[in-house]
């Protein structure tokens, strides 16, 4: 896995000690888990990839980070220009992270714990509070995310990068999309490929109608009258994550899977739009209801599941939409698939038709990072 550059680990340093001053926090403590959706606030701030298990980095206000890990937890530094030389390994590691805080601080110190909210150890933090009795354990989750939800340049460089590689990889699918073929083999094509373009982790999904939605490949055959819908979810060569759709079908997709799709498309799109400097994630939703409302479609009564969320290092990251909702800014990332709730008279007809990209939030409004526009792909088997 390939690392951020000297000048992007200074620049995550000198912003998180520069938050850390503005909320009188001693010292960072990092925590992460070994999964898409976790470890990358560990990458974040010391390039290494965690496979599995816990991990925290204390971010000290001066000096080198350090890496605390779960022994039984594979980990990758990614690179022989390390940017945490001390790692230790540990079955206790509120003990350990104890012990750093005390040679770091004063017995009265403020620890800043990024994870506090979601993603600690009950028995962890307990270990610190009986290790730390005078000390301050504070939650700085959406103080470490918000800081981390604006891109620079380098970061938005490697997610152009994820981009392209799976534009290619869907390129290279629609020769391996044929009657006859089984599900499971075009997705073992679609893992080889990303793997071979360097993606370090993901996922490749398939919807097929009378499918509810995606399946990970069955052992049946494609057929001629198909509709097929590919989700590729894949962290790239630097770890930086694209949730990407596309529809496919033998010559033109029946006439209502076509107005169906359109409506998705005009939803994206409105999402798309909505996405502006200063405007709540929340708008985001509001202009995919408009367009539902005039096709008689609805995201549900308990619209719970995202219909958009920060991506980057992690596969999700705030804000949440819905969820946590945060004024957009410049440099926000964000992955959008609009959800639906269909009726189960419609639901195995759609299957898992639908649309789904990253956009960057600019000062002119949102930039596509993959597709331009939204293609249906008549495919001739």
């Amino acid at each position: 896995m390939r690392s951020a550059s000297p000048a992007e680990r200074e620049r995550r340093l000198v912003g998180l000690r520069t938050q850390m001053d503005e909320h009188g926090y001693d010292v960072l403590l990092v925590c992460g888990r070994g999964d898409e959706f976790m470890r990358g606030r560990i990458q974040y701030v010391s390039d290494i990839f965690q496979w599995a298990g816990w991990g925290f980095v204390l971010v000290p206000r001066t000096g080198d980070p350090v890496f605390v890990a779960d022994p039984l937890g594979g980990f990758d530094d990614g690179s022989p220009n390390t940017w945490v030389s001390d790692a230790r390994l540990t079955q206790q590691p509120g003990t350990v992270i104890a012990g750093l805080v005390r040679e770091l601080t004063t017995a009265t110190a403020t620890v800043g714990i990024a994870g506090l909210a979601d993603i600690a150890a009950a028995a962890h933090v307990r270990e610190l509070e009986d290790s730390l009795p005078g000390v301050s354990l504070t939650d700085a989750t959406d103080v470490f995310d918000d800081f981390r939800a604006i891109k620079s340049a380098e970061e938005v460089a490697n997610l152009e990068e994820t981009s392209h590689i799976l534009r290619t990889v869907f390129t290279a699918l629609e020769a391996e999309i044929r009657p006859g073929v089984l599900e499971r083999d075009v997705l073992s094509e679609a893992h080889r490929l990303c793997r071979q373009f360097g993606c370090v982790d993901g996922i490749a999904l398939m919807g097929r109608p009378p499918a509810a939605g995606f399946g990970w490949g069955s052992d049946h055959a494609i057929k001629p009258d198909d509709v097929i819908v590919i989700d590729l979810e894949w962290g790239g060569p630097s770890g930086y994550w694209l949730e990407l759709r596309r529809c496919f079908s033998f010559g033109e997709p029946p006439a209502d899977v076509r107005r169906y799709w359109e409506s998705r498309v005009e939803a994206f799109d409105a999402c798309v739009a909505a996405v502006k400097p200063g405007a709540s994630s929340n708008e985001i939703l509001a202009a995919r209801d408009r367009v539902y409302q005039r096709y008689g479609l609805t995201a549900g009564d308990e619209d719970v599941r995202y219909t958009a969320h920060g991506i980057g290092i992690d596969s999700l990251e705030p804000p949440w939409v819905p969820g946590t909702e945060r004024a957009l800014q410049e440099g926000m990332v964000l992955s959008l698939h609009p959800q639906i709730a269909l009726p189960p008279s419609e639901v195995e007809r759609y299957g898992g038709v639908s649309v789904g990209d990253s956009v960057l939030v600019t000062g002119n409004g949102a930039r596509r990072l993959t597709y331009e526009t939204e293609q249906w792909v008549v495919l001739h088997g």
